[in-house]
């Protein structure tokens, strides 16, 4: 039996916000804190081909936050996704297993949303 997938929502307003908060259980303040984080790690993405600067911020059922950014190379598109690069610093340097939410923070509006390959991890 397939889950459903899991709601995506922008923090683009109040409502948004509120919504969000709802859906995955956050408070104010860890939505607020994740999406600062997620918007700071941005500064740490290599993307020198695309100039497509992606940051993320993973929330671990241990209350800890995990971020990490976009990394390209030569061999463009294969890099790796900034959601992918949190949640693998997370298991490997955390040793976490189960999370509760994921920020994505991008320098577009509106807000790209995780690519296919982060949805199913």
């Amino acid at each position: 039996m397939s889950r459903a997938p899991p709601t995506i929502h922008a923090s683009s307003s109040a409502a948004s916000i509120a919504a969000t908060c709802e859906t995955h259980a956050l408070t104010p303040e860890q939505f607020a804190a994740l999406r600062s984080q997620a918007s700071a790690a941005k500064a740490a993405a290599y993307c020198p081909y695309s100039k497509f600067r992606v940051g993320a911020a993973v929330l671990g059922d241990d209350g800890s936050v995990t971020t990490g950014a976009n990394v390209e190379n030569a061999s463009y598109p294969v890099g790796t996704c900034a959601e992918r690069v949190a949640l693998g610093k997370a298991v490997t340097d955390r040793g976490l297993r189960a999370f509760k939410a994921v920020a994505v923070a991008t320098d577009v509006a509106p807000p790209a949303s995780p690519c296919g390959m982060c949805r199913q991890l």
